[in-house]
């Protein structure tokens, strides 16, 4: 025969229980809100380039100067170099202005520069420009 509950006696380990749950569920929330607040960067915005104008300029420049393949091969790497400079500096992927449809800003004036000025500290030191992996 089926025994009846005692509803007179109370169970110790439902306090313990509930507790557990509890307090394991303040440990998920605050890892869940550390990860998000210091684990996960922001994603890389989109920024355009126009490759096409910046090499046509320094090709038929080249042309009209003798310019030697040793020279657009190191003009090539500063090129690189300055382009991963400002994507890092900005946080931002470059895309050739031809394949943005519209609203990313136009950095070509920023790259430029930089492509200038690592173009300039190679002349001065007189070493060619250095891939951005250390070769």
């Amino acid at each position: 025969m089926p025994r009846k509950p005692d509803m007179t006696r109370s169970d110790p380990g439902w306090p313990v229980l509930l507790s557990a749950v509890l307090l394991s569920g303040a440990v998920a929330a605050a890892v869940a809100a550390a990860m998000l607040r210091y684990g996960v960067e922001p994603a890389p915005g989109i920024a355009s380039v126009r490759f096409g104008e910046m090499t046509a300029a320094y090709t038929t420049r080249a042309a009209s100067e003798g310019k030697t393949g040793e020279d657009v091969r190191a003009w090539g790497e500063a090129l690189e170099a300055a382009l991963n400079r400002v994507a890092e500096r900005r946080g931002v992927v470059l895309l050739p202005a031809r394949a943005v449809a519209a609203g990313a800003p136009d950095l070509t004036p920023e790259v430029e520069g930089t492509l200038a000025a690592i173009l300039a500290r190679d002349r001065a030191e007189g070493t060619a420009p250095p891939l951005e992996d250390g070769r």
